[in-house]
């Protein structure tokens, strides 16, 4: 079966739409090769450099990039022997074990990550060449590039740890590592089970030989890519994200999509040093566009809780600052989690109306040519003028939280389902974008997709027809570790859950409920 073949619904400007024709189609593509052939496995790379692990795709874990083979050939960041196996395991028809949680999606009869990642531009146009010529032990340049240059951090979010934020680090040095139900059949730990965390990345100042190996491979990396993407720890806080800004200023990838991660939270100085670079390269032609994408679940003082040393109100005006720039796409990764639950739609409808405000419509164009007016502020022909990279600038990616387990939305109580869960759903459905007159002006299908499978995955989890009294046991033991996990934070962090979420008091009974029992055990 080839690419070539298939009649993809496509938009004007010729690129797949993500809609659940395409997904079937690009589900039978990949499975005429095998149920577990996915095109991220080659053309995708994230990067650990700070702690010197690779993935290729953030579901399934990273591993360690061994220096023997990184002297040998400095591709073996994106290539290596472990990594070539589990190509060879997709071409050879069968479903890498590390790749489960498309595997249970795809159980479930919903779509996963191998049909939206496979569909994305950077990989669907190497289909025939990767199902059709390789084996699997090539050493390839990937399309799409993540790197993380180390864990230097500002910030101590709950779900995040050691491994992506020094200040998580810092934390554990001082008050120790977090294991909740210790002493009990169900203890785990939360942070800090590593056993030398001095030595689990490499600081800032330290000589790190997996940037050396970076720096040499990347000159050659940079002339296959089509979406490069910096991330964290919080990016502006590494001298080597503004070495790559500077590069990228001299040297030319007009098919190239930029990205930086950022927390929208650094200090005075370093936004300002980061506003005037971006401010050149991104009209630059040596781009094609520009990217920003930052992380916040919830509103006002939720998301601080969730996020500590967040400022919210600076991360909202920043925000508002970035989109008004003007040829800067500014994304929010919305990592649905336990503390989204209550105040995810005041989220959901700030961002509504930025995308009024700021996004085009391409639908209206020609209509506005003809004299028309067809909103208030700037026209769709202004916006377009000063947005001529980015098809809308406002835009929210919502993904799967998998760790720590018991801050996974699906063990919240039925109260909270039909309360806010559901209820989110349904204004993101009621202000969906419509191709034809009201385009990029709501939420754009793939990201009710998204919000989508994790709501319907918390509705059939756990039904109130099968689970009346919402007290199933496994349920009851993730909540006895929240309300472990959650009191140990609010005595580190002097905060307060129940104070901060008074709305989710019966969620909170429940859990302490739960961990009573549990602590019976002893």
């Amino acid at each position: 079966m080839n690419e070539k073949e298939i009649a993809w619904d496509k938009a004007p400007d010729g690129s797949v739409r993500v809609n659940d024709y395409n997904l079937g189609e690009i589900k039978q593509l990949l499975n005429s090769v095998g149920p577990g052939f996915c095109l991220a496995k080659w053309n995708q790379v994230t990067l650990h450099l700070g702690r010197g692990h690779t993935h290729s795709c953030h579901h399934p874990a990273s591993h360690k990039i061994p220096l023997a083979e990184l002297v040998k050939n400095p591709s073996a960041l994106h290539n290596t022997e472990f990594k070539k196996q589990q190509r060879k395991t997709m071409l050879e028809g069968k479903r890498p074990e590390e790749c489960d949680y498309c595997w249970r999606n795809e159980d479930e009869n919903n779509w996963s990550d191998r049909q939206y990642k496979s569909m994305e531009y950077w990989a669907l146009d190497d289909y025939d060449y990767i199902s059709k010529k390789l084996n699997g032990n090539e050493d390839v340049y990937p399309k799409y590039m993540e790197v993380s240059f180390g864990n230097t951090c500002n910030q101590k979010c709950t779900y995040c740890g050691p491994e992506s934020s020094s200040q998580w680090v810092s934390e554990i040095k001082k008050n120790g590592p977090i294991k909740v139900l210790a002493g009990t059949n169900n203890e785990q730990w939360t942070h800090g089970w590593q056993d030398d965390l001095d030595s689990f990345n490499y600081k800032n100042n330290e000589h790190n030989p997996y940037i050396d190996a970076f720096w040499e491979w990347w000159p050659e990396a940079y002339k296959h890519l089509k979406v490069f993407r910096i991330t964290g720890g919080e990016p502006l806080l590494s001298k080597e994200t503004f070495k790559i800004i500077d590069w990228m200023t001299e040297h030319r990838n007009p098919d190239l999509e930029f990205h930086i991660n950022s927390n929208l939270n650094v200090p005075d100085e370093t936004w300002n040093k980061f506003i005037k670079k971006i401010e050149v390269l991104k009209d630059s032609p040596n781009i094609n566009n520009f990217s920003l994408y930052t992380s916040v679940e919830g509103w006002g003082e939720r998301a601080e809780y969730a996020r500590t040393g967040l400022d919210f109100k600076k991360f909202k005006q920043r925000y508002e600052q970035v989109v008004g720039m003007g040829n800067v796409r500014c994304v929010i990764m919305a990592t649905y989690n336990i503390f989204s639950v209550t105040s995810f739609k005041s989220l959901l409808e700030w961002q509504l109306g930025l995308r009024k405000k700021y996004n085009c419509n391409p639908s209206v164009r020609n209509v506005e040519n003809a004299g028309w007016h067809t909103r208030t502020g700037k026209s769709n022909l202004e916006l377009y003028e000063v947005n001529s990279n980015h098809k809308s600038v406002v835009g929210i990616d919502i993904p799967y939280l998998r760790h720590p387990i018991m801050l996974d939305a699906h063990i919240c109580t039925h109260d909270l389902v039909e309360k806010y869960m559901i209820p989110n759903l349904n204004f993101l459905a009621s202000n969906m974008s419509e191709l034809r007159w009201w385009n990029h002006q709501g939420f754009e299908t793939y990201e009710f997709e998204k919000l989508r499978r994790i709501i319907l995955h918390r509705l059939f989890y756990n039904q109130p027809k099968d689970n009346p009294l919402d007290d199933r046991k496994d349920l009851m033991v993730l909540r006895a570790k929240f309300y472990d996990f959650i009191n140990q934070i609010d005595t580190r962090n002097n905060t307060s859950f129940i104070n901060t979420f008074p709305e989710m008091k019966h969620f909170y009974d429940m859990c302490e409920k739960a961990y009573s029992s549990e602590r019976k055990t002893i």
